[in-house]
């Protein structure tokens, strides 16, 4: 990202959820507005953006997901595989 004014680096300095939108043609559907406000390196300039990010895109499928039972189990199967004599 460039600063509008003098044309430097940005860094991103916060990020606030404005709403969360809910399509109600397509199931399953929803995008978060975004606000980010980012300082620039030069000339310390701040000013923001609104972005539009899909939150569907970034579930994991069901099937996909361990659950916490299976976790717990993968964690103490090496374990149970250890003999001490």
């Amino acid at each position: 990202m460039e600063c509008p004014k003098c044309g430097g680096g940005c860094l991103l300095s916060e990020e606030e959820l404005i709403k969360i939108l809910e399509e109600r043609t397509a199931k399953d559907v929803l995008r978060a507005v975004i606000k980010g406000t980012y300082v620039c390196r030069a000339c310390t300039e701040k000013f923001s953006r609104l972005f539009i990010d899909d939150i569907s895109k970034r579930k994991r499928p069901e099937e996909t997901r361990p659950s916490l039972y299976q976790a717990q189990r993968q964690e103490s199967d090496p374990a149970e595989s250890l003999k001490f004599f």
